[in-house]
């Protein structure tokens, strides 16, 4: 017998399977603890989404909620900033819930001094959505202050959030109310010279909506401002007002080349859409300042707007074609 059967014949079947051994701990707990933590971690965040989920049915829950310190009050905020989105939302008229609202933010800002945590950041924003929302002026007051405080950068996106706050107001049935408050186009030319461009750019936005001299003449120093997006609101703001102040910027925002060159510092996402929707805004503008002004000189419009009905985007060249149209046919007014 050689070497090879002889170590065939020694070797058992027993001797080529490894040592049964009994599972360790830790085995234990990868294989049932971990998973069940796992299920119960999923199972937690699913409540606590279906209970946000089912505030709508009682308005002070949302209240409670916000106010509690912990991390689904910010989930709170934005559940409530949607259900007043809504057209027919039963909260946009509750006095009861706006005043708490308000009041909510007025706390807010004054714990602000002392938090700036992303999370307390993030409700304040929301809360000034939420007011925003609403079918009565109730929470003004509390959003001209936030539009007003800034102890750090960290309050720029509330002040943002409070101005586009106000602006959702003006534009909405309380924008009686909104305009009538003389506080109202104070605070958003002073908001107008803020340092941070994110500021002036939603005031200039703001402005456009309320109207009224002063609102009027401020938009008209804010075509010469050196951020693109705040002299494109201003431009919007004095089209709306028909302002033919408006027309050189409007040019500007109806002229690719130019576009191109204010998106060179952006992604290519970014650059992308406001390719599309810069040029599209100027073509809603044009529209809105033949209507507030059908004796506005637009020979400068009509020849920047004559790129755009070659463009690429099918959509853009269309409402090119047909708003080129209407400058085309349009009867001035009689003197």
């Amino acid at each position: 017998m050689d070497q090879n059967t002889e170590s065939q014949q020694t070797i058992s079947p027993d001797d080529a399977l490894p040592s049964v051994e009994p599972p360790s701990a830790g085995f234990i707990l990868q294989l049932f603890v971990v998973p069940a933590v796992i299920v119960a971690i999923i199972v937690a965040v699913w409540l606590m989404f279906t209970w946000l989920a089912h505030m709508g049915d009682n308005p002070s829950t949302y209240i409670n909620a916000l106010r509690r310190d912990n991390e689904a009050r910010w989930q709170a905020a934005v559940n409530l900033a949607n259900a007043l989105r809504q057209p027919n939302s039963k909260f946009k008229n509750n006095t009861e819930i706006a005043d708490e609202l308000a009041q909510l933010l007025q706390d807010e800002l004054e714990a602000s001094r002392q938090s700036k945590s992303q999370a307390d950041v993030r409700v304040r924003v929301y809360i000034c959505r939420a007011l925003g929302e609403f079918n009565i002026p109730n929470g003004l007051p509390a959003l001209l202050e936030a539009a007003k405080t800034q102890t750090s950068e960290a309050d720029v996106p509330v002040r943002a959030s409070a101005i586009e706050g106000i602006a959702l107001l003006a534009s909405g049935p309380a924008g009686e109310a909104v305009r009538a408050n003389l506080k109202v186009a104070s605070t958003l030319v002073e908001c107008s010279t803020a340092e941070d461009p994110a500021v002036r750019t939603r005031a200039a936005f703001a402005l456009g909506v309320i109207g009224g001299a002063e609102a009027q003449e401020r938009l008209a120093t804010l075509l010469k401002d050196p951020i693109a997006d705040v002299r494109y609101n201003a431009a919007t703001g004095l089209a709306r007002l028909g302002d033919a102040r408006a027309v050189d910027v409007l040019a500007e925002m109806l002229d690719p080349t130019r576009v191109r060159v204010i998106e060179r510092k952006e992604d290519e996402l970014a650059q992308e859409f406001k390719r599309f929707t810069i040029p599209q805004n100027a073509l809603r503008a044009v529209e809105k300042l033949i209507d507030a002004n059908p004796s506005v000189d637009v020979s400068a419009l009509q020849t920047a707007m004559q790129p755009l009905t070659q463009s690429e985007n099918t959509q853009l060249s269309h409402y090119a074609a047909q708003v080129a149209a209407r400058l085309a046919d349009r009867q001035p007014a009689q003197p």
